[in-house]
């Protein structure tokens, strides 16, 4: 069964199907390691296990001159594996090296860096033992044996956008294998058959050749990193991983790491006082100097993050919202909303009313909007927007999720429509006055395949939806008429309709274009993402283009059936406890008829997702809320099929929405609060 499980990683729910958290196969790995036989049966049988081919064994520097590395906390999994198993190969050994900051925070200048006190570092209960037998060929000084799997070496990874966490993680999983992690992330859902993208990464936000960039890659900090590793590793197809218990102690092990040095840049550590910034949980002591490093602050005194730490706090909330724990990520969902206010990225292009440019107000937008601005700070903009509009996205999806209301509502946004996934990641290539003109919100039209193209649009329509569903229930407002705003709602749904078809003609035809091109490109135009006229599409170009053919009809199907949900959410009752007490005459009403003819035409997507995506991979972490409420009017049909009698439509639509809710046994996890 593990097999399987594994098999299918790039599925939310497949590590829940794991056998790594079954009794049975945590025996059968003391067996392996601990059994009767002889140390030569033990080595033969342990060998693979060890996964020696991932790791260049006899690397190893001398304990004295290691970096600092990440140690778990004594009650994380990995001390209490170590403590269980004393003589288990896997256990964590300390050396003279922990507690010092990492030279990842030295590596070169850059916004995020500053200087960190010495911090103690987190001891495993082995680093007390006296030698012990280990399989492993590499010793350290101390004459202790650590696995290979916790003393791999950081020399061997290919991307250098990983270099600040290296340091952290060499005691977590090899260097080769974070590569592996990260060619992951780099993968854009619906874009492989070899390689399933992860589920939690809805979209890159970092420009792809910034990423592996071979001498100057993009910047970030190792807890981003470590978050993006950790998000990953829950659901990654990679060899290592599928070791029995393995893929729990290495994402185990990393989110501890992710905790542990987000906790140091998180600004609720400090609080204000006259003069300057004090830690929340500093005792002041007379004639004491506090030794702890204070972040730099905002010109309102309050501490600096960055973008950076609002992409960690997103990231955090979308894998604990696709855990079996959903409500823990409101935990970290509102650091990151109170981040983006503290940093204002939702008035990252606010207009500025002085006459005078740039005027007095240190804090107003038109510091930024010089016309000297260099390529590097523009593309740090883009990515400043492109994060902001992540979170409003998702403050749309959660909202339906947990039904409460919007923390990001269209009246605190002031930034431009993010620009097109084509443009983006050529926009080294492409001179400032060709780039389109910028439109302030959000988009509300389909105009692409990537995440910001197609399924912001549909958050900004359902968060319009979400509004009046609230106002509807409000105690004093309730009475007021909303037939105005259904009225704009609807004409939103059938534009983005029209534009979704138009998408899908677009890529079928290719049409003649005299715009900017850029040689290397297969002769495809940036800004209208079609083949230019007279491009000669070669083997590997025509590949392309079909694999573009094959996404575009993942998005048609996906967005159309969200797009029907969404007339059900406008129309129709969002419990299906009270849909079906009846109490009041909706099943009378107009508004149940358009509810009932969305819910069947959803279900008719549904069939459709089903062939193109038989295990509903292209976005699962997404899909299941979509899929729960445009089913609910079905359990109405079903209920009441009895004494209406017979209808074939409506018993098509139930087998379609019973056989996505099979795959979603183990594709999706569909527990949701809906009140």
């Amino acid at each position: 069964m593990s097999v399987r499980a594994d098999q299918r990683s790039n599925s939310p729910a497949a590590n829940n199907l794991s056998i790594d958290n079954h009794p049975l196969g945590t025996r059968a790995g003391t067996v392996i390691s601990h059994g009767t036989r002889s140390p030569d049966k033990r080595r033969r049988i342990s060998t693979p296990m060890s996964v020696t081919s991932l790791i260049q064994s006899g690397l190893h520097k001398s304990a004295a001159s290691d970096p600092p590395a990440f140690r778990p906390p004594a009650g994380s999994s990995a001390a209490t594996f170590s403590d269980n198993h004393a003589a288990d190969s896997e256990a964590l050994i300390s050396d003279d090296s922990v507690g010092y900051p990492s030279p990842a925070n030295f590596s070169r200048a850059h916004q995020y860096r500053r200087t960190y006190p010495h911090r103690a570092s987190f001891r495993s209960t082995a680093s007390t033992d006296g030698f012990r037998e280990s399989f492993s060929i590499a010793t350290v000084v101390n004459g202790s044996s650590p696995d290979l799997l916790q003393r791999a070496p950081t020399e061997d990874c290919c991307y250098r956008f990983l270099d600040p966490v290296l340091p952290y993680i060499r005691n977590i999983l090899p260097a080769s294998v974070a590569c592996e992690l990260l060619d992951i992330f780099l993968t854009d859902p619906g874009s492989s058959l070899f390689r399933g993208a992860s589920p939690y990464i809805l979209t890159r936000i970092f420009r792809k050749k910034s990423v592996l960039h071979p001498t100057n890659p993009r910047y970030a900090t190792p807890a981003l990193l470590a978050t993006i590793l950790w998000c990953v590793a829950q659901t990654a197809d990679v060899m290592l991983l599928h070791v029995p218990g393995t893929r729990a102690k290495v994402v185990n092990d990393l989110y501890d790491l992710a905790i542990s040095l987000i906790s140091e840049r998180d600004p609720d550590r400090w609080r204000r006082i006259h003069g300057g910034l004090r830690a929340e949980n500093e005792m002041p002591i007379p004639g004491w100097t506090n030794c702890a490093s204070v972040p730099t602050t905002t010109a309102a005194n309050e501490p600096a993050g960055g973008v950076d730490d609002v992409l960690t706090f997103i990231l955090l909330s979308i894998a604990v919202s696709g855990s079996d724990f959903k409500s823990d990520c409101y935990k970290w969902w509102s650091k990151a909303v109170r981040l983006t206010l503290s940093l204002q990225l939702n008035r990252e292009d606010e207009r500025c009313q002085a006459s005078v440019s740039p005027c007095a107000n240190p804090l107003c937008s038109c510091h930024r909007d010089r016309s000297d601005a260099t390529y590097v700070e523009f593309e740090r903009r883009e990515e400043r927007r492109r994060v902001f509009w992540l979170l409003y996205s998702l403050d749309r999806h959660l909202s339906l999720s947990f039904n409460t209301v919007l923390s990001m509502p269209d009246s605190y946004c002031e930034v431009y429509t993010p620009l097109s996934e084509r443009i983006w990641e050529n926009l080294d290539a492409i001179p400032p006055r060709d780039l389109p003109a910028r439109t302030m919100g959000p988009p509300v039209l389909a105009t692409g395949t990537g995440y910001l193209e197609y399924f912001l649009p549909l958050m900004a329509i359902l968060g319009d939806i979400i509004e009046i569903h609230h106002r509807r229930r409000h105690p004093r407002l309730s009475q007021q008429g909303d037939a105005y705003s259904i009225s704009v709602v609807q004409h939103l749904l059938s534009d983005y309709e029209l534009s979704l078809n138009a998408l899908g003609r677009n890529a079928a035809i290719v049409p003649p274009s005299t715009a900017f091109q850029i040689p290397g490109q297969d002769g495809r135009d940036l800004l209208s993402d079609v083949p230019g006229p007279g491009s000669n599409m070669s083997s590997s170009s025509s590949s392309l283009y079909q694999a573009d053919q094959s996404k575009v009809r993942l998005v048609m199907a996906y967005s159309t059936h969200i797009l029907h949900v969404l007339h059900v959410l406008l129309h129709g009752k969002w419990d299906a406890i009270s849909m079906l007490d009846g109490g009041d005459d909706w099943i009378t009403s107009e508004h149940f008829t358009e509810c009932a003819s969305h819910a069947i035409s959803a279900s008719q997507s549904v069939s459709t997702i089903l062939n193109i995506d038989p295990e509903l991979t292209f976005m699962s972490y997404l899909f299941g809320i979509y899929l729960l409420q445009g089913s609910f009017i079905l359990l109405l049909f079903a209920d009441r099929m009895p004494q209406l009698g017979p209808n074939e439509s409506v018993e098509q639509a139930c087998e379609n929405i019973i056989r996505a809710h099979e795959v979603c046994v183990v594709t999706l996890n569909t527990e949701f609060q809906v009140l």
